[in-house]
């Protein structure tokens, strides 16, 4: 099984007053438990890291306990990019693709901004994943706000994470061979309607988000893991399909 919506880092906890620090270790032992044998993620502490030192060490820490399963992407946010206008200080061989979120970064209002990410991550042969939806901070981010850059970019590999607005989704996946989306918070009767719907179902990714279902309810990782999987039996959306979307060119999605 491949998970390909990860986190580790401080993170709101329902039953905790401040953020709550999820460890490397702590999200690949509950990963591991939950019969994920790779995945792609993150580190949300990208919010007050504005020098990218303490989502490097996570990084590392994460490479160290789980090798090759761990795909770390690193979360780009407009006071970081500030620092490094090229991301030239990335350690080199250390990340495998870029993570923008529209909450943390108003990417949408500074489309050069964006487009200079996007065109960063062509350079270096990176996938790119971006959240989609409503956030904390109300900025809307939704999938056709973000086709223009996918349109623009038909080299690159973006999950369009959340695939926000659903109904949406089939359409697009019609259009852009390049774009993929994960089911990461989708319920899973909506991903049943995008595959009556003709969706691609070799462009559908498995995600789980871990550890933000702890942020709405008290629940086990591992076990919200297993739960989530379970609604599936598709090899490609479980377990292929990520690996087609960090592949470097578009030619393996319509193998």
């Amino acid at each position: 099984m491949f998970d390909a919506h990860v986190h580790m880092g401080y993170f709101p906890r329902r039953d905790k007053v401040e953020p709550y620090y999820y460890s490397p270790r702590r999200i690949f032992g509950a990963l591991t438990r939950a019969g994920v044998d790779e995945f792609i993620v993150s580190s949300t502490n990208a919010i007050w890291d504005v020098e990218g030192t303490a989502m490097h060490a996570e990084a590392r820490e994460m490479k160290r306990l789980a090798g090759q399963r761990a795909h770390i992407f690193f979360w780009v946010s407009m006071r970081y990019l500030a620092r490094d206008p090229d991301l030239s200080r990335l350690p080199e061989g250390l990340y495998k693709g870029l993570k923008l979120h529209g909450g943390e970064s108003a990417w949408l209002q500074e489309p050069e901004l964006l487009s200079r990410v996007l065109s960063l991550a062509k350079e270096r042969s990176f996938p790119v994943q971006i959240h989609t939806g409503m956030n904390d901070r109300g900025f809307s981010n939704t999938i056709g706000e973000y086709l223009p850059y996918c349109r623009r970019f038909p080299e690159l590999h973006i999950d369009l994470a959340h695939g926000k607005p659903h109904e949406a989704v089939p359409t697009i996946l019609a259009e852009l061979p390049n774009v993929y989306i994960d089911t990461a918070f989708v319920p899973h009767h909506i991903v049943e309607n995008w595959l009556d719907a003709g969706a691609d179902e070799r462009r559908i990714l498995f995600g789980s988000d871990l550890p933000a279902p702890q942020r709405f309810s008290k629940t086990g990782l591992s076990a919200y893991v297993r739960r989530e999987a379970a609604h599936f039996s598709s090899q490609n959306i479980l377990s292929h399909n990520a690996g087609r979307f960090l592949q470097r060119t578009p030619d393996v999605i319509r193998a």
